[in-house]
């Protein structure tokens, strides 16, 4: 019985090896996204052009993260 509970937390920890880069995506996405429209709108309030740098930044920030996701997938696929 020992032994079973060891090879079950081995394939556990197998899996969760195997899904981590797939998960870090939506953070990478979701990240990007946030931390440039935060900038976006910080800019905005500096400036007093109001949706202008939010949009901008949204964008910048998708942008970024769609890259940041394909290169950690093309990584992914490589190995």
């Amino acid at each position: 019985m020992p032994f079973k509970k060891k090879l079950q937390k081995s394939e556990i920890n197998n899996a969760f090896r195997k899904a981590g880069p797939y998960l870090n995506i939506g953070y990478t996405l979701l990240g990007g996204i946030i931390v440039f429209g935060y900038l976006g709108n910080w800019l905005d309030k500096k400036t007093e052009l109001t949706p202008l740098f939010l949009i901008v930044g949204l964008f910048v920030g998708l942008a970024l993260g769609f890259y940041n996701m394909i290169k950690v997938l093309n990584q992914i696929t490589r190995k």
